[in-house]
Order: structure tokens, then C-alpha cells, then sequence
């Protein structure tokens, strides 16, 4: 009885296909280590973040009608205060903004003082980094720690776990959460932070 072989190209691709659903892995082949909980919270706290942002939307609106309806001045005035409020808010950089951004953004994962101890980082292999240690991140330049922000940790050799957000935040957004992340180090940090001169 002669013996059909099947060539290991055909093998490796059929055992690839039957297991990496069984790993939990992507669609695209990337590593996915989240347990249905730690998904739920992402989930969980991304929603609660887009309330936010619906309800300050609402709220401004309510006070464009409100004022609308007292007098069309008032509203044409209204309208162009509130757009300059928020530019000013939102324009250079700034320890606040550092700050706002990473609780809303970065404290899941990496904990509100950066001890990696945020509700998302039970399901994450490797765990998040620690922004609390200065050993670690003093010897990280700004450069460095911008682009893990802003292109994510595989840019920089480290777990693609750590999402790019270049796309949704604003280059100030990203150097003042460095000058902020600068501000949890112990020991503490003594160099430069963006937006000093």
C-alpha cells in the first residue's frame, strides 16, 4: 500500500485555519488575549465616553435654543463665545488636558496613577506598562514615548495591545499627555516636557 503525502505547506495552512479561531486570534492573524469581560469593558467605557461627549453636545445645543428664542443677537453671540471657549480649551498643550486625556483614554489600561492596574489590564498579555516608573520611563525620550502614543506599541517593538491614537488625538493631545505621564514617574522625572521653551 503506497502512502499519499500531503504537502506541509497544505498541512501548515489547514492547521492554521482550524486554530486560530481556538486561540483568539483576528481575522487579519493578530493576537487577540481579551476574555469577553475585559471586551465588554472596553465596550463599557468607549460607550460612557461617547455619552459624555452626546451630553456636552445636548447641552450646548439646549443653551443655543435657549438663547435663540430670547433674542437672535443673543444667539449669534452665544454661539460664537462658546466655539472660542472651546478652541482656547482645546488649543496648546497643557498638564489639564494631559490629564483629562488620560483618564479617559489611557487610565483602562494603564490606571488612573499609571500603576498598569486599570479595569482592562486583567485580560492584557503583556501587561499595560507602568507610567509610575521612573526607572522604566525616565530613560524614554519624548520622541520615543509620542510614538508609542501616536503609532502604538508595535512602532516601537513593543505589544501591538497598545492601540495607535494618532488618528483621534491631536498632536497637543499627545504632548500633554507625555507632560502628565511625565508627572505620575517615581522616581520623579527631571528633563524636558513638550511645550517647555
Amino acid at each position: 500500500m503506497e502512502s499519499t503525502r500531503v504537502p506541509s505547506s497544505i498541512v501548515l495552512a489547514l492547521l492554521t485555519a482550524l486554530l486560530l479561531p481556538l486561540a483568539g486570534c483576528g481575522d487579519d492573524g493578530s493576537e487577540r488575549f481579551e476574555s469577553e469581560e475585559t471586551r465588554a469593558i472596553r465596550e463599557k467605557v468607549r460607550a460612557d465616553m461617547d455619552n459624555e461627549r452626546l451630553e456636552r453636545i445636548g447641552n450646548r445645543l439646549a443653551a443655543m435654543n435657549e438663547s435663540l428664542a430670547n433674542s437672535p443677537n443673543a444667539f449669534a453671540l452665544s454661539t460664537g463665545e462658546a466655539v472660542a471657549e472651546e478652541e482656547e480649551a482645546s488649543a496648546g498643550i497643557s498638564l489639564a488636558s494631559g490629564e483629562s486625556v488620560y483618564t479617559a483614554n489611557c487610565s483602562s489600561c494603564h490606571g488612573a496613577r499609571g500603576q498598569g492596574d486599570g479595569p482592562l489590564s486583567a485580560g492584557l498579555q503583556p501587561q499595560p506598562a507602568k507610567h509610575a516608573d521612573g526607572v522604566y520611563m525616565n530613560a524614554l525620550s519624548n520622541d520615543h514615548i509620542y510614538k508609542v502614543i501616536a503609532e502604538g506599541g508595535a512602532a516601537v517593538g513593543k505589544s501591538s495591545m497598545m492601540a495607535p491614537w494618532g488618528t483621534s488625538l491631536s498632536d497637543d493631545e499627545i504632548n500633554s499627555l507625555i507632560v502628565f505621564i511625565r508627572t505620575l514617574a517615581d522616581p520623579p522625572y527631571s528633563g524636558a516636557v513638550p511645550g517647555e521653551s
